[in-house]
């Protein structure tokens, strides 16, 4: 199997979640890479993990820049998903 960067921001991630599951950060990390993949593999699954994974991160204690930057990540994953889902049906 070749190596895919992509695959593996998400792996990285989700160990740098499991290692330490308070870590707003590492979960935005996590949002970040599924949107990458997602986006170079035009997968809307990958951004429905993205949003599951949003709606944990709300639970957290988070930071001004940490809050920003889920609304960020929140708005263009909504964006994408609009996106996506149209092209998914017309298949």
């Amino acid at each position: 199997m070749a190596f895919d960067p992509l695959v593996e921001a998400i792996r990285s991630s989700l160990r740098a979640v499991d290692a330490n599951p308070r870590a707003a950060r590492a979960y935005l990390n996590l949002i970040e890479a599924y949107e990458n993949c997602a986006e170079k593999e035009s997968e809307a699954e990958l951004l429905d993990q993205a949003m599951f994974v949003i709606r944990d991160v709300k639970r957290l204690s988070l930071t001004e820049e940490e809050k920003q930057r889920l609304v960020d990540l929140e708005g263009r994953i909504a964006a994408t998903l609009s996106r996506l889902r149209p092209a998914a049906g017309r298949s």
